[in-house]
């Protein structure tokens, strides 16, 4: 059936590779009324959501994209920024979530960009250059200047 509330909500459910090609059967069959898929702690590797990605990327209304808390790792990052490029991908996404993964603490610029470049409407979005410049900020603070 349809999702609820838009949603596709697989958080906390170990998936298989059985299991991904239901998910992406079910992502074309319904696709078009999904604005959020959530894949968290789903045991989710690289080669999992490379299997998943042309499901997810052509996804007309999502916005948000959970993989958190998986084993993803900095590879995966590379696919996804590629991705990302492609104006006809992701067209409305403005969140992946890619928190508490194997090996991924922070986010390559040109990901971020492409993110923000998505969503100028959705607020500022940090780049690794203003954390940089935040950062400052803080040491400054600290020295009461």
């Amino acid at each position: 059936g349809s999702p609820l509330d838009n949603t596709v909500d697989l958080s906390g459910i170990p998936l298989s590779s059985r299991d991904l090609e239901r998910v992406s059967s079910y992502l074309q069959r319904c696709g078009e009324q999904v604005d959020s898929v959530e894949l968290g702690f789903t045991g989710l590797t690289d080669d999992m959501v490379l299997q998943l990605l042309p499901a997810l990327s052509t996804l007309p209304r999502l916005t948000t994209l959970a993989l958190n808390g998986n084993r993803l790792t900095r590879a995966l990052l590379r696919d996804l920024t590629d991705t990302l490029k492609d104006p006809s991908k992701f067209p409305n996404v403005t969140w992946i979530d890619l928190g508490n993964n194997v090996d991924i603490f922070s986010l390559p610029q040109p990901f971020l960009l492409s993110l923000r470049k998505r969503s100028p409407k959705q607020g500022h979005l940090p780049t690794i250059l203003e954390l940089g410049e935040s950062a400052g900020c803080v040491e400054e603070a600290w020295d009461g200047t």
